[in-house]
Parts: structure tokens; C-alpha cells; sequence
């Protein structure tokens, strides 16, 4: 199995490994952090960039037909979407479009909803744009973060923008048609924009389906959908983005930012790499999620002999929340004692909610071999932290 073999990404400007030292102090922590995967790319997106790039010139680029039914046929087949052409806006990046909705769709001040714990640039998207930041804190039950909806209702009340994360990051959700139908119907109501970052969609396990916020009641013509290749297929260094957006009044706000900042141009290979993706890798994605679904089995086996760190049922992404609370430490001591004393570089929990500094985030998209070493020295650490807990007893 090819997902098996160590490739060696040291010099190659990969920022999960390239970072490390300047990141974690230490030039030989396992990194676990940064959301890609270390496992090569199909063969089919290899070789349509080896293909392109025999071509000697390398010019200005438009967006072809094949681009956009790659999309159009993807969203279809995976996820029941049914998705017009001219709906289809291509952008840089979805960490930009964050940024840019927010200037796109709100003015200085107005208030913008998130959901906490969750991937760190939604925050800095409000915030850097001097808008309110409102926070709708999701619960952990038994286990499972749900949406606090008594809560949420009473913050759409004074928002203007919604920021969704759907699947969840950091923990996995895969939200159910009835709780999508409950945020479109409460921000229908409210007259709130809902920007969906559904770029983990592909990567759910066993019954657990993603559904599109878009395509439920009362969502459509509110919705801002952005996606990618770049999580599922492993071409986040090279691949651009897009947004799927119904409303034409919406759209034409959305797409005028990114024209007037001159960041909604071509890119060659980047449409290369999501035509081949789309077009002709669903069975490398097939067994990539097999490989995920293995290593994330063996995880919640090791954790059963750490019993102060509890691992949440992940329904989707390669990214495992883990509950350390139990181990008593302050969030700053948690994520030093991760770095060097098991030797693992993790995302601390407080990078993605104030109220989340006991929780790490752990990447398992590694080869089996890697995350075995991984969890050999978090048990080592653990039973010397036990150790040394009952000795001071």
C-alpha cells in the first residue's frame, strides 16, 4: 500500500516540517499539526502536471470548460448538489475568502456569528476586519460537540454574517440534515449570510454523509458555499479554491472584491490538479479514506491504555480532538509537555476556543509506521507523568 511509505518532505519547503524547529522549539518533534497529509498524490494528478508542465510555456491562463464540469460533476456525484456553471466563483484560497466575505457582506462594527472551537482564521477573519466578533460556543455532550441552538438564536438576532464550518474542524462533526434545515431556518429569519467552509466534505467515515448547507430548506439564496480539492486530495500547495453561490445579487458582491483586489485570476496548474482529482481519482480517494479510517481505529485502541486522554468520535476530517483535561494541566504546560516530553507536535486546543486549552488536535494522515512511533512516545510520557503524579502523592 503506498500510503504506507515514508516520503521525506525535509528541503521542500513543506511548512509542517520546514516550521517545526521555529514552531515547536525542537527540530526533531513529530509534527502532527499543519492539515495535509503525508502520503503522495494519485497517479492521475501526477501526471496530468507532468503533462502540462511539457508544455514549454507557461502563460497567462483562463478557466476552461473541463474546470468547471469537474466541479459541477463532483458536487453532483458526491453530494447530490446540483450546481450550475455561472453559480461557480474560483478563488485564491478559502482562508481568503473568509477574509474577503466578511469585507464583501458587512461593514465596520456589524456583528459576525462563529462557532467554537474552530479553525483559527475564522476569528482573525472577523476580527482583522474590525467587525464584532459573536460566538456561539458549541457543547460537548456525552462525547459529541452539538450546537447550542437557544444560543444561537439569540446571537442571529444581532449578526449579519454567519461563518460554518461544515464537517467540523477540530472536532469532526458531520452535521445532520435536521440541524442544517434548524441554522438555515434561524438565519433565513434573521437575514443573516451563511459562509460554509465545506472543504473536509469528502472525508467523512462509515455512516456518516456530508450534506452541502446549500441544498436544504431555506438556504440556497443565503449561502456562500467554499470548497476545494486541496484537503481530500492532498494539493493544498498548489491548488486554488472556489465558492458556489445561487443568489446573483451575492455573487456579484462576492466575486467584485476579489476582481477589484485583482485575486480572481487563472491558475494552470492548479486547474490541472482539480480536473485530474475530480475526473479521476475517486479510487485513490476510496482507499485513501480506508488507510484514515485504519490509522484512526488504531488511535482510539492506544488511548484505551491512557485513560486522562480521551479521543472524540471523529466523523469526518484526518484530524482526532483529544479531551486531556483529566491530566490536570494549564493550557501552556498541556502543549509544552506534548512538545517535550512525548516529542509530538500537536495543535494546541486554545488556538480554536478560549474555553478549549485542556483539548489537543492531532493530524493521523501519516504513514502507519510514523503514528505508531507517535503513540510509543505519548505512552512513555504518560506512564512517567503517572509515575511521577503518584510519587508526589
Amino acid at each position: 500500500m503506498r500510503f504506507d511509505k515514508i516520503i521525506s518532505r525535509e528541503g521542500s519547503f513543506s511548512e509542517k516540517y520546514d516550521l517545526r524547529e521555529e514552531k515547536f522549539k525542537k527540530s526533531d518533534v513529530i509534527p502532527l499539526w499543519v492539515a495535509d497529509m503525508d502520503f503522495p498524490v494519485s497517479d492521475a494528478i501526477q501526471k496530468a502536471l507532468r503533462d502540462r508542465l511539457e508544455h514549454p510555456i507557461y502563460g497567462y491562463t483562463l478557466y476552461s470548460d473541463a474546470y468547471f464540469d469537474s466541479i459541477r460533476n463532483w458536487m453532483k456525484k458526491s453530494h447530490n448538489f446540483d450546481v450550475d456553471r455561472e453559480w461557480i466563483v474560483p478563488i485564491c484560497s478559502i482562508v481568503t475568502a473568509l477574509n474577503l466575505s466578511v469585507l464583501a457582506f458587512t461593514k465596520e462594527k456589524d456583528k459576525v456569528l462563529i462557532q467554537p472551537p474552530v479553525y483559527p482564521p475564522f476569528f482573525s477573519a472577523v476580527k482583522r476586519e474590525k467587525r464584532t466578533l459573536l460566538v456561539n460556543e458549541l457543547i460537548l455532550s456525552n462525547g459529541r460537540y452539538e450546537i447550542d441552538f437557544e444560543d444561537f438564536e439569540k446571537r442571529a438576532k444581532e449578526a449579519k454574517l454567519f461563518l460554518f464550518c461544515s464537517p467540523q474542524n477540530p472536532t469532526g462533526r458531520v452535521w445532520q440534515r435536521e440541524e442544517l434545515e434548524r441554522v438555515a431556518s434561524i438565519c433565513k429569519k434573521n437575514g443573516i449570510i451563511i459562509i460554509s467552509d465545506e472543504v473536509h466534505a469528502d472525508l467523512t467515515y462509515e455512516n456518516n454523509f456530508h450534506i452541502p448547507i446549500a441544498t436544504v430548506k431555506d438556504a440556497a439564496d443565503i449561502t456562500v458555499t467554499l470548497n476545494a480539492p486541496s484537503k481530500s486530495f492532498n494539493i493544498a500547495g498548489i491548488v486554488r479554491a472556489y465558492a458556489v453561490i445561487k443568489n446573483d445579487s451575492l455573487r456579484r458582491k462576492f466575486f467584485e472584491i476579489f476582481k477589484r483586489l485583482n485575486l480572481s485570476e487563472a491558475s494552470l496548474i492548479s486547474q490541472s490538479a482539480t480536473i485530474a482529482a475530480y475526473n479521476d481519482s475517486d479510487i485513490w480517494l476510496k482507499r485513501l479514506k480506508e488507510y484514515l479510517k485504519t490509522n484512526l481505529d488504531y488511535l482510539h485502541e492506544r488511548f484505551k491504555s491512557m485513560k486522562k486522554i480521551k479521543p472524540l468520535k471523529t466523523e469526518s476530517t484526518f484530524l482526532l480532538w483529544l479531551d486531556c483535561r483529566d491530566l490536570g494541566m494549564d493550557p501552556k504546560e498541556l502543549h509544552n509537555w506534548f512538545i517535550n516530553e512525548a516529542n509530538l507536535g500537536l495543535n494546541p486546543g486554545f488556538s480554536f476556543s478560549s474555553s478549549c486549552g485542556g483539548f489537543m488536535r492531532l493530524n493521523f494522515a501519516v504513514p502507519k509506521i510514523v503514528l505508531e512511533e507517535a503513540m510509543n512516545n505519548l505512552h512513555k510520557a504518560y506512564k512517567e507523568l503517572l509515575l511521577d503524579t503518584n510519587n508526589l502523592l
